[in-house]
């Protein structure tokens, strides 16, 4: 039995007729006007100098719209954000901004177009309520998880500039608040200098706002190598008419110092002490402890920690 064969031209041309019915379809169905409630977000702008939002204020705002299906797919897709310049209104004397509905109404309508219609708002009047701020100067401190390559590191801390800023704030929330961090600098395989803006870690809606808003950091990075010294030990407190002898004279000194600094620094940078009258006399030894050692070295390990000695009278 031979296969049946199918007209194509029929198949597409009916698929054409379906594809257009269903475009019409959609342009009817959505050109219709509908009502229905949607919520939308509160975004206050333009605070009055030296204040701040209260926590307690409304963040979002239900109301009927009547549009049509386009207006509403759109709503679906991006929730309508409603702005609110509070600089524009007048601070009652409990430092209160009031919006009526015929104010809602006007600001919701400015931000979803003249062509739909706004009715029935869950709040018949909005009360925003301002807290009066303070100010002071806090630090800022670095946020920073850094991992170094090996064998480099800092030179010295990060250099913020600038290094403290204005925080404005309620005077509860400014008493609890000594400092404020940068947002965090995380990087890996760190071997070079860093220089980059950072901004400051302000929680979203915090009661508190900070001037200016970011700070620029700077971090010098070298590369380290290991050096060793040997320094002559020193013996204080020895009582008069007696003869030391310590075992071992000197200590070998071994540390980390940035490549550029290798040559600057030698054993007359250290100094090592031990108190004779510290000593442990029945087993004839002294600790020794380094009392002066050059800036920016780490990782400083001596070769001895006791010293032991002969007393000869």
């Amino acid at each position: 039995m031979a296969p049946k064969k199918y007209n194509t031209k029929k198949i597409r041309t009916f698929l054409l007729f379906l594809g257009v019915a269903c475009i019409i379809w959609v342009l009817t169905k959505f050109s219709k006007e509908y009502t229905a409630t949607i919520t939308g977000n509160i975004e206050y702008t333009g605070l009055p100098e030296n204040s701040v939002l209260n926590e307690e204020n409304a963040d979002e705002l239900s109301f009927e719209v009547t549009a049509n299906g386009f207006k509403f797919l759109q709503y679906q897709l991006n929730t309508p954000q409603i702005r609110i310049p509070l600089g524009s209104y007048t601070l009652t004397e409990n430092d209160n901004v009031i919006l009526e509905s015929r104010d809602l109404n006007r600001l919701i309508t400015t931000e979803l177009g003249n062509d739909v219609s706004i009715s029935n708002l869950s709040l018949s009047q909005l009360v925003v309520s301002l807290d009066r701020v303070a100010s002071r100067k806090i630090p800022v401190v670095a946020k920073m998880n850094l991992t170094f390559r090996e064998g480099f590191r800092t030179v010295g801390g990060p250099l913020i500039t600038p290094d403290s800023v204005m925080i404005f704030a309620p005077g509860d929330v400014l008493s609890e608040i000594d400092s404020i961090a940068t947002s965090e600098l995380a990087l890996t395989d760190v071997h070079e200098s860093v220089g980059m803006n950072l901004k400051l870690d302000v929680p979203e809606n915090s009661k508190y706002r900070v001037e200016p808003a970011e700070v620029d950091l700077q971090l010098k990075v070298t590369e380290y190598t290991q050096k060793t010294v040997s320094v002559p030990i020193e013996v204080i407190n020895v009582p008069s008419g007696t003869t030391l002898k310590i075992i071992p004279k000197t200590l070998t000194i071994s540390f980390d110092v940035a490549m550029e600094k290798f040559n600057d620094i030698s054993a007359t940078d250290f100094t090592m002490i031990c108190d004779f009258a510290q000593k442990n006399a029945e087993e004839n030894f002294m600790l020794v402890e380094m009392t002066k050692q050059p800036e920016a070295i780490f990782n400083v390990e001596f070769s001895e920690k006791k010293i032991d000695y002969l007393i000869f009278k």
